[in-house]
């Protein structure tokens, strides 16, 4: 398929990299509003070079889309691909206001297209093995960590561009207790201020409480004042309970009394793209793991929390 990119970043150069990796697609267009970096992506991969998004898409002759930039950068790109026809991945998180994201949502409800979003940690090996074991056996808790040190962007460190650690990285364990526990009811979270960082105008921990609505209850801590990369993810219920790693893409437990080990290696992005690709190639949007749709619905309780946070009231993802 015909490929175009819209952000040239760290992020859009990742995801590069795996369509390059995988036969049948090739990547034809790149804008960026920074041309030079557009053009240092372009240019190995023979592709056309834009440094506006409109110019893109009535220009350019691709199938699929993906959009790569911070989110206060979006504007009317979803809108356009929805239009145009364009099957559309969205990097997460999906926008910065939850309003924004549910126009967008409207539109590409509407086109005919396939979309997908990237939280990407639902195609890690672990992720699928977890689910395995699991099966239908009731769930109880779920207790997830998202710790890091600094984004080394200016605008990550910046509610107003970013809308912080929470909205922009934690993200994808707030996505994961969605995927595992189901959509959430209500969320009550509080913050820290100990460390004092500087650089950020946003808390530098935050631990919060989830339930969802099912019944289901869980617990989140995320920080970014930490020297070292940890994610993890603690399940437990009927007869299980189950510790993932995601920095080091292990599983660990007991399930029926039976010890878990499992060393869940994988390329967690090139998988997350395969399958998008191969959805559009087929047009079967069910075999994507996270929708536009879906990612709206985390989007919504990223904001839940970051409200919770500074109010110290319980918040109903969607209700802000």
């Amino acid at each position: 398929m015909r490929v175009a990119f819209i952000g040239a970043g760290k992020m859009a150069s990742g995801l590069m990299d795996c369509i390059d990796e995988i036969d049948g697609h090739s990547i034809v267009a790149v804008c960026d509003v920074n041309e030079e970096a557009a053009r240092s992506a372009a240019s190995p991969r023979d592709a056309d070079v834009y440094t506006d998004h409109e110019t893109l898409f009535e220009a350019a002759d691709f199938e699929v889309v993906f959009i790569a930039i911070p989110p206060f950068a979006y504007s009317d790109q979803i809108d356009l691909a929805a239009e145009h026809g364009v099957h559309c991945f969205v990097e997460k998180p999906v926008g910065l206001h939850i309003e924004d994201a549910h126009e967008w949502k409207a539109a590409l409800d509407t086109a005919d297209v396939i979309t997908s979003s990237g939280y990407v940690f639902r195609y890690d090996a672990i992720t699928e093995r977890a689910r395995e074991l699991i099966g239908d056996r009731p769930i109880a808790l779920l207790d997830a960590s998202y710790w890091s040190g600094l984004l080394a962007s200016e605008w990550g460190n910046k509610m107003s561009t970013s809308g912080g650690d929470i909205n922009i990285r934690a993200t994808h364990v707030y996505d994961l207790l969605r995927y595992f526990g189901g959509d959430v009811e209500q969320v009550f979270a509080v913050g820290s201020e100990n460390v004092g960082t500087p650089e950020i105008d946003y808390f530098d921990a935050v631990a919060a409480t989830v339930e969802h609505e099912n019944g289901v209850v869980s617990s989140v801590s995320s920080a970014v004042v930490a020297p070292q990369w940890t994610v993890t993810l603690d399940i437990t219920g009927e007869d299980f309970e189950l510790h993932l790693d995601y920095a080091a893409q292990r599983l660990t437990g007991e399930v029926d009394g039976n010890n878990i080990e499992f060393d869940g290696e994988c390329d967690r992005y090139r998988k997350e793209v395969e399958t998008f690709l191969h959805a559009c190639m087929t047009d079967d949007q069910s075999i994507v793991r996270s929708s536009f749709a879906d990612a709206t619905r985390t989007l919504e309780l990223n904001w839940a929390t970051i409200e919770a946070t500074e109010s110290e009231t319980v918040i109903e993802p969607g209700t802000k």
